[in-house]
């Protein structure tokens, strides 16, 4: 039987019984539209003023260091490389100057993906969980076509699955991997995973200081934000650790615009509890405004801490959502 297992930690985590896809097969499951990987190619994740790291890379970061794109000069000090001192302006000046460049360094980009079971909701080509695993490959590609530092992670109650940091294109295939093969797991265990009873905070599953990126970058949460509390606490924890934070908020159309109506037993999918409901109009309009104030609220959390909100319908195509909602978002340039 497939299900989440128990670490020696008593961590819970997602079980490895079902097989590594090939490489081939990861890229057909998370990318069935093969030429969105060209449009990918030509975007990256916007920075902010989040750089900072040990690794060459492609972005100009605000400090001094060894790229070879000219900055300033500086007097010469005893012990500068006299090989940076430009002899032409002290053939002029008979005075020492130091060129300086631009440190090139790369982005570090921290993906969190919600895998608790109300991600598995939503009907038709794809739920919200597979939904999310194809946009973190999205993200997870443009952030290592650009040359980034990028760490993936999976979040029920706690990190339950974790991707050690890769960087370059040429690891491409290792995030795929890592996606497809969650993506697999997920759906045999959904049906068996129960989670603790009290979950039912964002917050938890971020408390440790593992679970928070070590250098400063951009770190996107993607959820459907099924929480009573903890949303804010999280974006804080992150902006406390140095990062660009971006909330990417899930929903089903189904979630949406439900079509249901007479006397129904909702199912709580995370908790398991029912509760029988007459479902009419007027319970559907009130739905339908506490949603729109969720997500009003997500949003003023968001602005007041100076993190990116972003709102996605997982019944719009992921190319749209990739070309028009992100872009237009400012969180990833073109």
């Amino acid at each position: 039987m497939s299900g989440s297992k128990a670490n020696e930690n008593g961590e819970h985590e997602l079980s490895s019984t079902i097989g590594s896809l090939t490489p081939q097969e990861a890229l057909h499951l998370l990318f069935p539209n093969l030429s969105l990987l060209s449009e990918l190619d030509r975007m990256s994740i916007r920075a902010g003023n989040r750089i900072k790291g040990m690794l060459a890379g492609k972005r100009r970061s605000s400090t001094i260091g060894g790229s070879q794109e000219f900055a300033d000069y500086r007097p010469y000090s005893p012990g500068d490389d006299v090989r940076r001192i430009d002899w032409n302006v002290y053939g002029r000046t008979g005075k020492a100057f130091m060129r300086q460049y631009w440190d090139e360094q790369e982005l570090q980009v921290s993906l969190y993906v919600d895998a608790s079971r109300s991600m598995a909701f939503g009907e038709g080509s794809m739920n919200k969980q597979q939904y999310a695993l194809r946009l973190a490959a999205c993200l997870g590609y443009v952030a290592l076509s650009g040359d980034d530092r990028l760490s993936v992670r999976l979040f029920r109650e706690r990190i339950v699955k974790e991707l050690q940091p890769l960087h370059g294109r040429v690891s491409s295939p290792k995030l795929f991997q890592f996606l497809a093969d969650a993506m697999k797991q997920l759906e045999a265990e959904n049906t068996t995973y129960a989670a603790e009873e009290d979950f039912t905070s964002l917050a938890m599953p971020f408390s440790t200081r593992s679970a928070l990126p070590r250098r400063s970058g951009s770190a996107w949460v993607l959820t459907d934000g099924m929480f009573d509390s903890g949303i804010e606490e999280t974006v804080v924890s992150l902006i406390a650790a140095g990062q660009r934070v971006v909330l990417v908020h899930l929903l089903s159309r189904e979630e949406l615009e439900p079509d249901l109506s007479g006397e129904l037993k909702l199912i709580d999918s995370e908790l398991g509890t029912a509760k029988e409901v007459a479902v009419g109009h007027k319970l559907l309009k009130e739905y339908r405004e506490a949603v729109a104030a969720f997500q009003s609220e997500l949003k003023r959390i968001c602005a007041e801490r100076g993190a990116v909100y972003v709102f996605v319908d997982t019944s719009v195509p992921l190319e749209v959502t990739i070309r028009h909602t992100l872009l237009s978002s400012q969180v990833l340039n073109s």
